[in-house]
């Protein structure tokens, strides 16, 4: 590590920080949910457009920005970075007792994205006043609809990583349980994807005096759930791990006294998305059988929101070493498995290598998507500091040569 240019950088984000805070609590007192986040959009633009040197683009989706830094130390600016950071709120009441506490009644930030918002704003404002120390680009970008509707995979899917195509791709994420500025991550596949599911069974009502007319939705529900729960234990290695949840049954009688339609939604985990499709399959297999053993009609709806996130290992690599050199090896842990949370950054990783790494905010604090939880400020400097160096040391061994 460039012990000046370190020293620099710590300047600059001391600099910036109580600016970034107050930018995080007054995001977090003005929470937005998936997709509706035109106030959050409106002050990211805002801050933005303070810097000079940034080329800010129109909206991809609506409620995203996305802005370009061209580095100024010469040559082809070949290579491109891209740190992410996600805006949106929970459907949560909030219970902290804050000056900054949430003016909207049933929403708040209760998973960190205030200061993922605020880690990656301070990133852009360093970063502008160090374009002299590389080549290329490092992109911004600030998402909608992490928590609900994966809107990641609509902001990629309408060019928001495209001209230029990253080389990298970063993301941090607040979390609990490790102490101030922990990094903790690993290399290869890091979280679960999940599919949406919907399955409708249309039967045939008939008052109950008169079973031999009816086709019982219920029933075939019934059987439905019992060989769903069959299938981790019979198409899922035991070496691999998937989950099968049931959110919701729901039955209707429109004429009669027995049940003529049987609707089942929920969700499927898993760690590979080969096991994905492998359940999706096997579960319209079921509903089939279901058809020419019970009699009703079946309609299977799959919409797979989350794939699986899978970190390069050389991101991690990168990652781990900026940790180590610059805060100590006690500030970086590797997590012994993968999760069954899911991200939508998963969409930033199949486009480029990259790293998804959680930023310890305390162990004594409140988890995610907790009514007590908030972003602990401590972690910002941490936040914006790494995110800076991914940024640099990235773009710099690009240049070298380095394959990531």
């Amino acid at each position: 590590m460039n012990r000046i240019l370190d020293k620099k950088i710590d300047s600059l984000v001391q600099e910036i920080l109580p600016a970034i805070k107050n930018i995080r609590r007054t995001i977090h007192a003005n929470p937005e949910l998936s997709g509706e986040e035109f106030e959050t959009n409106a002050l990211i633009r805002r801050e933005l457009a303070r810097i000079d040197a940034l080329t800010i683009l129109p909206p991809f989706i609506g409620t995203d920005a996305v802005a370009l830094l061209y580095g100024k130390k010469g040559g082809e600016n070949r290579y491109n970075v891209t740190l992410r950071a996600d805006i949106d709120a929970l459907p949560m009441q909030e219970k902290n007792n804050v000056e900054y506490v949430s003016k909207n009644p049933g929403k708040m930030h209760g998973c960190g994205h205030d200061g993922h918002t605020a880690c990656v704003l301070g990133a852009a404002f360093v970063l502008s006043k160090l374009t002299e120390e590389f080549n290329g680009s490092v992109r911004f970008v600030f998402q909608p609809g992490e928590e609900n509707g994966a809107l990641a995979r609509f902001l990629v899917g309408k060019g928001a990583l495209e001209n230029p195509a990253p080389d990298a791709v970063y993301a941090l994420h607040a979390h609990s349980t490790v102490p101030v500025g922990t990094v903790k991550t690993m290399a290869g596949t890091l979280m679960s994807g999940i599919t949406r599911y919907k399955i409708t069974l249309e039967g045939m009502s008939s008052i109950r005096s008169e079973p031999e007319k009816a086709v019982d939705a219920i029933a075939a529900t019934s059987s439905l759930i019992m060989q769903m729960n069959t299938l981790i234990g019979n198409k899922v290695s035991p070496l691999d791990s998937a989950i099968i949840d049931f959110s919701k049954v729901e039955a209707f009688n429109p004429a009669g006294d027995a049940p003529g339609k049987g609707i089942l939604t929920g969700h499927i985990r898993y760690l590979k998305n080969s096991t994905g499709e492998t359940l999706r399959n096997t579960i319209s297999a079921i509903v089939k059988g279901l058809e020419v053993a019970m009699g009703v009609k079946g309609e299977c709806e799959f919409e797979e929101q989350y794939r699986t996130s899978t970190n390069a290992e050389s991101c991690v690599e990168l990652l781990k070493r900026i940790t180590i050199e610059k805060y100590g090896e006690k500030m970086y842990q590797t997590m012994p498995q993968p999760s069954m949370g899911s991200e939508d950054f998963c969409y930033f990783l199949e486009k480029a290598p990259g790293a998804f790494f959680n930023l310890g905010g305390g162990v004594d604090k409140a988890y995610c998507h907790n009514p007590e939880f908030d972003f602990n400020d401590e972690s910002l400097v941490y936040g914006i500091t790494l995110m800076v160096h991914l940024a640099l040391e990235t773009l710099r061994e690009l240049e070298e040569g380095k394959k990531f």
